[in-house]
């Protein structure tokens, strides 16, 4: 998990750092769209545009673990009521 983070942070710094010291303005073309904005803000759009793909992407991964999470959960709880029950059954022969 602080392995992630930190890779996270490193991330952001670079595209921090990338950002500021190229600030100058650039005209993107596409197709028929003509946009002029700084090369900082691009990289940020782009930046945000590929961490929203990837979490898009990630999503039925994380439910789907989450969903085994859940059953696994009420099968331990099944499985301690039923310990219980075999305990108590053997303290009483």
């Amino acid at each position: 998990m602080y392995l992630s983070l930190i890779i996270t942070f490193l991330l952001l710094l670079g595209l921090i750092i990338a950002g500021i010291q190229n600030s100058i303005p650039i005209e993107l073309k596409y197709f028929t769209l003509k946009l002029q904005m700084s090369l900082m803000a691009l990289i940020f759009y782009s930046a945000l545009i590929g961490g929203a793909i990837i979490a898009v992407l990630t999503l039925p991964k994380l439910v789907h673990k989450s969903l085994i999470v859940r059953r696994m959960k009420k099968e331990i709880y099944a499985l301690k009521r039923k310990s219980v029950e075999m305990e108590k059954d053997h303290e009483e022969d």
